[in-house]
């Protein structure tokens, strides 16, 4: 990677800045992160007025009362997991969630942080050394002999575990995916919208919509580094899960290339059609298609698709019989002749990665990703 790693290096650089400013109340804007009655939990018994210092393009995530009163400056942010200049495929997130309480591995406190947790060891250290290797995704055995084992603990460890396989189908689509992270395979990188953590963060997508203030500081801190790790990673490709991640965003904020390319790819996949019925059959499933009016493609699973369905997956499993539905958005950003696929999914009332009853579905969507637009 013979020049990862300018750019890579500079994206690192600035969130160990802004982390330092953080824990160190140096070159920054002080903002007060007691901001009303209902985040008294933060007070810890000893320091009433505690104020953190935020470095100046991450203080317009602030300025904004509608942001405001939703993050949690007073927990430590997580930008990113992983190496943004090697990575096997990007994931990308809206924001840490978390900030009600005082975990001891984000919570700032008084500034004496209790020993074996994320933040001490970031103020010892710093924020690159705890991420670029993705510890969160090691299993527990392999934590054992890691100086970071105390991340066993880390409540988003296991969010993050629980998207293995997933993230391994969408890697390697021809392989049986695996529980654990293949050596042979690199890590994913992670790159967050915001960095700091929300409990709210549905609440916050119309605050920065018509934010126009945050524009400059996502463009230089979220849309560049995005499309360069998609560049740097082997499987060219980015994720993102939830129904925020709308085109709306990519039009504000991603102003080169083909924003929404969903109905050109819907062109590629085997559809069949019967009785005006569209739908795409693999092995084990049968998947409707509907093309909705913003270029989403909504495969949907019927009662009655195939055996498998009716031998106790989690369609029929609880006993309701209906159709289940899920929606895939495929976006490409074109930037210096190169393509930047990034694949956007989401359910109705649910923030959670696609089941198994969708990959097939979704090998079909790779397929025709890479064979077309790679």
């Amino acid at each position: 990677m013979a020049n990862s790693n300018s750019k890579a290096n500079e994206f690192i650089t600035y969130w160990n800045r802004v982390i330092n400013i953080w824990l160190k109340g140096d070159d920054g804007i002080q903002e007060n992160a007691l901001r009303g009655k209902e985040e008294c939990f933060y007070k810890d018994g000893k320091d009433t007025t505690l104020n953190v210092y935020i470095e100046k393009e991450q203080s317009y995530w602030f300025k904004d009362e509608s942001l405001r009163k939703l993050l949690c400056p007073i927990h430590m942010p997580e930008p990113y997991w992983g190496d943004p200049g090697c990575c096997s495929i990007v994931v990308v997130d809206y924001n840490p969630a978390g900030g009600t309480d005082m975990n001891p591995h984000t919570y700032r406190g008084n500034g004496v942080y209790p020993v074996n947790t994320m933040i001490d060891y970031v103020n010892k250290e710093s924020y690159s050394k705890l991420a670029k290797d993705f510890p969160i995704l090691k299993a527990k055995k392999e934590l054992e002999k890691d100086k970071r084992w105390w991340l066993r603990s880390y409540g988003g460890r296991q969010w993050w575990r629980r998207k293995i396989e997933w993230m391994l189908h969408l890697t390697q689509p021809d392989s049986e995916p695996s529980k654990e992270w293949p050596e042979n395979v690199s890590y994913p990188f992670a790159i967050e919208l915001c960095g700091w953590h929300s409990p709210n963060w549905p609440d916050n997508t119309k605050a920065i919509d018509d934010n126009n203030d945050l524009k400059e500081s996502i463009c230089k801190w979220f849309v560049n580094p995005l499309l360069e790790s998609i560049e740097e990673s082997t499987s060219k490709m980015a994720v993102c899960v939830g129904a925020q991640f709308k085109p709306s965003i990519l039009t504000k904020y991603f102003d080169k290339g083909n924003i929404n390319i969903t109905k050109d790819i819907a062109n590629f996949l085997p559809i069949k059609v019967t009785e005006g019925v569209k739908y795409i059959e693999t092995v084990n499933y049968k998947y409707r298609i509907k093309i909705m009016n913003d270029n989403e493609v909504s495969p949907v699973l019927s009662k009655d698709s195939m055996e498998t369905i009716n031998m106790g997956v989690s369609i029929n499993k609880i006993g309701k019989e209906k159709e289940t539905t899920r929606y895939y958005r495929v976006y490409n950003v074109v930037e210096k002749g190169k393509n930047h696929i990034i694949l956007n999914t989401f359910a109705p009332g649910s923030n959670h990665h696609p089941a198994k009853e969708f990959w097939e579905f979704e090998k079909e969507l790779l397929r025709v990703i890479k064979e077309n637009f790679n």
